[in-house]
């Protein structure tokens, strides 16, 4: 995946950008509030989904504005095409266009751009509740399986829907049948792909002394099923399920059953140590070891590998580990985009980086 231009309009702290990289790695350089990772997310919003922070589109413009764009010149493959998103008037409904047409799945966004992306924030993973984990965990499913999008979105609605007629009309018993279906439905599908992520993954290992390995393990009953039975069994079984707890849910005002109930966790391979057990930076080290695998393996699977995009990389990290994911990234080939304060902890690869110093929402060649 190559970036040749991304334009940034009246985005968080930028007016307007324009910047054409001339590196397939670059680095940016900055005080805190600066713009770094700002610039991140920007790029991280061409892929379905929330982005980098998770934030609402609404919050997204310039202070003073209301809407926003950003907009990407793409090559993949050796096929070039213009991608762009961004808050349109009236309802402030965020919208895609792919070269200049508007989409009408996301996975076809998905089918051409996918990213990945690591921020400090994120060694919380293992501290806070499942949903951060699940969410790391489908953006690399995305990568690898396009179409995962809309079974995600498509089982986020029917899961919805059931909740509110459950408490509206619970006597609208073919309705909630027709919804329990779907929800079966798109929850095998889903597991079913992040099994299929953790087979590729443990198919592709990658690792070294400094990153060694580290495997992905789904925790969900629908997985465990589906491990025993065929695909149609388990969905008939989802379905019983939903049925007879109808009466339970309606109590919680939530589904307790679906794909939007598992969890992840992250395990050394040849320790068996826990992410959650680890120190902050062993747990650095250990995602590092997740974004570096994965993009071998998209690689090996797709012929290129994804828009990589990490924020304070080196936080945590000796200077040999850091001259190793140097190296580890610059082979990949693909976009990527580190972030940091200063300059001299990149020095390793000050020969085959561009380097940019961001302040007040603009960058300068370094």
């Amino acid at each position: 995946m190559n970036l040749h231009r991304l334009t940034l309009t009246d985005f968080r702290n930028y007016r307007r950008c324009v910047w054409e990289p001339s590196a397939t790695l670059s680095v940016l350089t900055g005080e805190n509030g600066s713009g770094k990772t700002n610039f991140l997310e920007a790029l991280s919003l061409l892929a379905p989904g929330r982005g980098l922070l998770g934030s609402p589109a609404h919050m997204l413009p310039r202070h003073g504005t209301t809407q926003w764009g950003v907009a990407a010149h793409l090559e993949r493959e050796g096929q070039q095409f213009q991608l762009s998103t961004g808050l349109t008037e009236g309802r402030g409904r965020r919208i895609f266009l792919l070269d200049g047409e508007r989409t009408r799945t996301m996975a076809e966004i998905a089918r051409l751009y996918s990213c990945v992306w690591l921020t400090p924030q994120m060694e919380r993973l293992f501290l806070e509740g499942a949903g951060s984990r699940r969410r790391f965990l489908d953006r690399l499913t995305v990568a690898l399986l396009p179409d995962h999008t809309q079974q995600l979105m498509a089982h986020e609605r029917s899961v919805m829907s059931r909740n509110r007629i459950l408490l509206e009309q619970p006597d609208e018993t073919a309705w909630l049948t027709s919804l329990e279906e779907s929800i079966s439905r798109h929850a095998v599908a889903i597991t079913a792909a992040r099994l299929h992520l953790l087979e590729t993954l443990e198919e592709t290992p990658f690792g070294n002394e400094a990153f060694p390995q580290t495997l992905l393990e789904l925790h969900c009953p629908i997985a465990t099923a589906l491990k025993a039975s065929p695909a149609l069994e388990v969905e008939d079984q989802l379905r019983h399920a939903l049925q007879q707890s109808r009466l339970q849910d309606k109590a919680r005002k939530s589904t307790s059953i679906g794909a939007h109930r598992a969890d992840m966790s992250l395990r050394d391979a040849m320790t068996g140590r826990q992410a959650a057990h680890s120190s902050s930076g062993q747990k650095k080290i250990m995602l590092l070891s997740v974004i570096l695998s994965h993009a071998h393996a998209i690689s090996r699977v797709w012929g290129q590998a994804p828009v990589i995009l990490l924020d304070e990389p080196l936080t945590h990290l000796d200077e040999r580990r850091r001259i190793i994911l140097m190296d580890s990234l610059s082979a990949l080939k693909t976009t990527t985009i580190l972030t940091g304060t200063e300059a001299e902890p990149f020095s390793s690869i000050r020969n085959i980086a561009a380097f940019f110093h961001v302040q007040n929402g603009a960058l300068h060649p370094a």
